[in-house]
């Protein structure tokens, strides 16, 4: 195998499991949010919530600037892709129908030309405009992150990230990953947030401060 294909097989799982714990994060906080919406009986004080609320935003903000990373000891869907623009000849469609053992050559050369376009191999400027899809929703997110949590920055933002400007930026970064998991391993998926075997929000169902005043 190409090195470097082999290097970017690894990548491809590594960033996924950052997509896994990205997407459980969101999820767990507007499950939370719901809950609390419903609920106007603790909905005041809202110390608590807005500490919450306040830790989700950095969180994933971190998590977005990660991604956009592009310094050479960094695993990031930016440079993962950055990589694959700039050498797109490695990943064939010969190479593709491999990885379909039981469904067969038409139904990979199909999700190939989905995925990578009608050539031979894949296309760079899906790439491309993948990296600036990416870019475009998260430039002041990771300038937050980079001036506001990595660094006590002098230098000013011209506007904080809303919390749709997260959640805009998670649901294209979960799009695309779908996409090169597809390409790179020949896995689908509905989604890439992780299935819970039970109630994580049973906690909320029993009382958590007991009165011991009697």
């Amino acid at each position: 195998m190409n090195p470097k294909l082999k290097k970017w097989l690894d990548w491809i799982e590594k960033i996924q499991e950052n997509a896994h714990d990205l997407l459980m994060d969101q999820h767990l906080f507007q499950e939370y949010s719901e809950i609390i919406r419903k609920n106007p009986a603790i909905q005041r004080p809202s110390d608590f919530h807005d500490w919450v609320r306040k830790n989700y935003a950095s969180s994933v903000a971190l998590h977005i600037r990660r991604q956009l990373d592009m310094d050479s000891d960094s695993i990031s869907i930016k440079r993962l892709l950055t990589e694959i623009q700039n050498d797109p000849q490695i990943l064939t469609k010969e190479w593709h129908r491999s990885l379909y053992k039981t469904l067969g050559p038409s139904y990979a050369d199909k999700d190939f030309e989905d995925i990578a376009g009608q050539g031979e191999f894949f296309d760079l400027n899906i790439a491309k405009e993948d990296i600036e899809k990416l870019d475009i929703l998260g430039e002041h997110i990771e300038k937050y992150a980079t001036r506001r949590l990595a660094h006590n920055s002098n230098r000013p933002i011209q506007t904080d990230p809303t919390y749709n400007d997260l959640t805009n930026f998670i649901n294209e970064f979960e799009q695309i990953m779908k996409k090169y998991i597809l390409l790179l391993t020949a896995s689908g998926y509905e989604s890439l947030l992780p299935a819970w075997q039970y109630d994580w929000a049973e906690i909320f169902t029993k009382p958590w401060i007991k009165n011991t005043a009697n």
